[in-house]
């Protein structure tokens, strides 16, 4: 294997080509696992993978240990920091998010209420106000669906005291 880890190093295309397709399985294992627990394309990774394996063949010294194994190695590294990217990524959206939102003021409706509900209450109000989906509130917050269900139920069942304590003024 080192031997064609050498030739695909020094720019040999049938022996890169070969070692593509002995490292593709793991490769994939790696990838769709990456993807899976991170919420990101499959074919985005790979990619990424790819490169950080033609990276690594420049790098490689194949007199020390397994060639393979430090380049599946390295395509690790890379979807690793490829990952940290994407996160930072997502919690910069959802910073700007937020600081839009508080510059929206109150939420409509709501400013009576608004001392009832927690900040938890009142950021998933404020993304369904947005337009969100349950599930895109819980991916933003780190929460899964039904924990966000969970919380419209209180909420709703806050509003619905509410509305009974206004009926009942009104009368």
């Amino acid at each position: 294997m080192n031997e064609l880890v050498a030739k695909a190093g020094r720019g040999d295309v049938k022996a890169q080509e070969e070692l593509f397709q002995y490292l593709q399985p793991r490769l994939d294992r790696i990838v769709r696992k990456y993807a899976w627990i991170n919420g990101v394309e499959t074919d985005d990774l790979r990619q990424e993978a790819y490169v950080a394996v033609m990276e690594g063949l420049l790098r490689v010294d194949t007199s020390i240990g397994s060639s393979s194994e430090y380049l599946l190695k390295f395509a690790r590294w890379r979807l690793l920091d490829c990952l940290k990217k994407i996160r930072r990524r997502r919690e910069d959206a959802v910073d700007d998010i937020e600081n839009e939102a508080c510059e929206a003021g109150p939420i409509p409706d709501t400013e009576m209420l608004e001392h009832r509900l927690n900040v938890r209450q009142r950021r998933i109000i404020g993304y369904l106000i947005q337009g969100y989906t349950w599930k895109e509130i819980g991916d933003i917050m780190g929460f899964s669906a039904a924990n966000i269900a969970y919380h419209l139920k209180k909420i709703r069942m806050i509003y619905g005291v509410d509305e009974d304590e206004r009926e009942r003024q009104h009368r």
